[in-house]
C-alpha cells in the first residue's frame, strides 16, 4: 500500500504546483467587469504608487526669456539712442535687436 500512497501524495503535490503557478499577465476578461480601468492600472501597475507628474514650466521660461529680451532692446535703445545718438547709435541699436532676437529665438527653441 506504500506505492499508491505516494502516488496519491505525488499527484497532490503537482495539483498544488500547478495552481500556484505564474499565469503570466492577466487579460481583462480575468478581471472583475464592474472594477473601473484607473483601478486596474494601479492594482496591475508594477510599484503600485501613484506619484503625481512634475510641473511643466516650459511656459514661465519662455515668458520669462521672452520678457528679459524685451528689457534688454528697451535698455540698450536708451543707451544706444540717447547717449551715443546719431546713425551710429541707431545702427547699433539694430545689430543688438538682431543679436537679441536669434538668441532668444534660439533660447525659445530650447526649453522643453
Amino acid at each position: 500500500m506504500m506505492p499508491q500512497e505516494e502516488i496519491n501524495a505525488a499527484m497532490h503535490r503537482q495539483a498544488d504546483a500547478e495552481s500556484g503557478r505564474y499565469e503570466g499577465t492577466q487579460t481583462s476578461s480575468a478581471s472583475q467587469h464592474y472594477e473601473p480601468s484607473y483601478e486596474q492600472a494601479m492594482r496591475e501597475g508594477s510599484s503600485g504608487k501613484l506619484y503625481p507628474l512634475p510641473r511643466d514650466n516650459a511656459n514661465v521660461f519662455r515668458f520669462a526669456l521672452v520678457l528679459i529680451a524685451l528689457g534688454l532692446i528697451v535698455l540698450f535703445g536708451l543707451l544706444f539712442i540717447f547717449v551715443i545718438g546719431g546713425t551710429t547709435g541707431w545702427a547699433s541699436l539694430a545689430v543688438v535687436c538682431f543679436a537679441i532676437m536669434v538668441i532668444t529665438g534660439f533660447g525659445l527653441e530650447k526649453i522643453h
